[in-house]
């Protein structure tokens, strides 16, 4: 008998210990990462939350030591994957590229799975003020010709976007309460669709981003940037819709990357030191460039800030165009 206690007492006190054991090795972070990171982009491939993303990952691996693996989960402007993210381990093992005002306003709307407390941020690595831009055979060769078309053709004229609650969707909002226009609005799974849309003669014009439109060159006409000044780099002969006289027509899409909410906080240090690395690098700046994105660096605290500040403006918008109930 007392045998037996001291063998049920010895398994107890190894049990407990080798429990300890895993415990503390599971929580031990010093070597991470040890094995590759997925990083959810919640848009389709060739746009350009996936093109800057792919450069920025391409020299995070370099930091990390380990692959950055990209996994294009698009839909509903960025819901779909999103809402997959929000379920994801807070390991560090799953990230994802953020969107503003994207992640901030489509909670406030919809029925989303996600909130913005949802993402812990990393860094913001740049910004892309929203244009409206048509194919270059298109007879619109300035934003006065397309607004008079649509004073004259109400709902006739179809202009897409790359889902609802996003910045090109904020920018068609206040042009149509600027001017009272009525477009036909034609949301697409991401900017690569609505482009392609725009270049196959299959929509007027398109909302969408000012890196996108630099990249396709010559084939298309960009016709005002939501911008407080022009852009000397990528657009100096486009005027912004603010020196048209559109003065509330000043939007654009932030991004950065995000962990999952509850990530620990020496994964999150971990992350923040190599992509900020990274976003110094030559190479990298020179590719980002090349593909007309403009750097904007944020920090973790930054980012929070920049979450509280334009929620409240968005709150104000969507309730202004009769979006909350």
């Amino acid at each position: 008998m007392c045998i037996k206690k001291h063998l049920l007492l010895l398994t107890l006190v190894l049990t407990v210990a080798f429990t300890g054991v895993a415990c503390s090795h599971d929580d031990d972070y010093s070597n991470y990462p040890e094995r590759p990171i997925q990083l959810i982009v919640a848009f389709t491939p060739g746009a350009a939350t996936d093109t800057q993303v792919r450069i920025l990952a391409k020299y995070a691996e370099e930091e990390l030591g380990q692959p950055v693996v990209i996994q294009n989960i698009e839909g509903a402007g960025g819901q779909v994957g999103w809402n997959e993210f929000s379920e994801a381990e807070p390991d560090g093992y799953t990230l994802a590229a953020y969107n503003l005002p994207h992640i901030l306003a489509q909670p406030l709307v919809e029925d989303t799975e996600y909130s913005r407390e949802d993402f812990e941020p990393i860094m913001n690595w740049g910004y892309d003020p929203t244009v409206f831009a048509v194919r270059e055979d298109s007879p619109y060769e300035t934003l006065e010709d397309l607004l008079e078309d649509a004073k004259e053709n109400p709902g006739e004229i179809s202009i897409g976007k790359a889902g609802l609650y996003i910045g090109h969707h904020f920018l068609i909002m206040q042009i149509q309460d600027e001017t009272g226009v009525e477009f036909n609005q034609m949301p697409f799974p991401g900017g690569a669709e609505a482009l392609s849309n725009l270049l196959g003669g299959h929509i007027d014009v398109v909302s969408g981003n000012l890196s996108d439109m630099y990249r396709q060159g010559d084939e298309v006409r960009i016709l005002a940037v939501a911008a407080e000044k022009r852009h000397e780099e990528y657009a100096p002969k486009v005027p912004t819709f603010k020196e048209l006289g559109y003065e509330s027509a000043i939007m654009s899409t932030d991004r950065g990357v995000a962990a999952p909410k509850g990530t620990p906080d020496e994964v999150i240090e971990r992350l923040e030191e190599a992509f900020y690395k990274a976003a110094q690098n030559e190479e990298y700046l020179k590719e980002m460039d090349e593909a007309g994105a403009d750097t904007l660096f944020l920090e973790r605290d930054e980012v929070k800030e920049e979450y509280e500040e334009r929620e409240v403006i968005l709150e104000d918008l969507l309730e202004t165009f009769g979006h909350l109930e």
